[in-house]
Formats: structure tokens, C-alpha cells, sequence
């Protein structure tokens, strides 16, 4: 089951994923797929890249995972990624480039600026419940 939160904090004591993405299906879709983890997750969703560096300013646990789209409308996933690895603080989250490309240039961009990983987005909702899993299994908190 997982622990919604429009904001920076978590109330739980569940592992906190946090989705920045621009697309308010895509968020859902994500944050209904972490639902069928087996461990609770909590997930947190931002609306742009803008938003990430001042939620995590204030946030009072830091996420265990980050899932950043690339195209947004007022912070590019790149900058965002750039922003969030040049701040010594936050500079260790790990990040997945979470985006509808699949282009390899965006995929070598993001590796090259600092992501954990890249994936594209899944085209359905059972591939992203599997993809969610194997994100879970990979990083440790399901």
C-alpha cells in the first residue's frame, strides 16, 4: 500500500519515493503501481522540477528514491538532475530518469549528469506495476 503526500514531509515510517513529474496521470499511474509493492512506500509527487531542491530543504526524511521526468515545463529533468548533484546535501539520492523518451542520447545525457539509471516509461499499467517491483527489489526498501 502506499502512503500518498502532495508534499515535502512523510507521516509514515515507510521507505519515501518521490515522483517529479509535470504529467498529473503519469503521477498517479506511478503512485497507484507503488501501491502493489509488498512493503508499505510512501510517495510524494511534485509537479516540476522547480520544486524538488526547496521540498527537500524542508522535508524532515529524505527520500530513498527519486523519480524525475525529463521534458517539464518550467525545470528540464537535466537541470533538475544538474541542481540536485551539485548540492553537496542531496548530491548522494538516487535518481532515475523516469521519461516517456527513449531516445539514447537523452539516456547517455542522464548517466553523463549524474542518474542512478535511466528507464522509459512503461506503455501500460501492468508493465509499470513490474517495473515499479523491480525498482522496489533494486533499491532496497520493499
Amino acid at each position: 500500500m502506499a502512503f500518498h503526500s502532495p508534499s515535502g514531509s512523510s507521516y509514515t515510517d515507510a521507505p519515501a519515493v518521490w515522483v517529479v513529474d509535470d504529467d498529473e496521470d503519469d503521477r498517479l499511474f506511478i503512485s497507484s503501481a507503488f501501491e502493489d509493492v509488498e512493503r508499505p512506500v510512501s510517495v510524494i509527487t511534485l509537479t516540476d522540477g522547480d520544486q524538488l531542491l526547496p521540498e527537500l530543504a524542508s522535508c524532515e526524511r529524505l527520500p530513498q528514491l527519486i523519480l524525475l521526468d525529463i521534458n517539464m515545463n518550467r525545470q528540464n529533468g537535466f537541470d533538475t538532475l544538474t541542481q540536485l548533484r551539485s548540492t553537496p546535501t542531496f548530491a548522494h539520492l538516487p535518481v532515475v530518469m523516469f521519461s516517456t523518451s527513449s531516445d539514447n542520447i537523452d539516456r547517455q545525457r542522464s548517466l553523463a549528469l549524474g542518474a542512478n539509471q535511466f528507464m522509459t516509461k512503461p506503455a501500460n499499467y501492468n508493465q509499470l506495476v513490474s517495473v515499479v517491483k523491480g525498482l522496489a527489489d533494486t533499491w532496497a526498501f520493499a
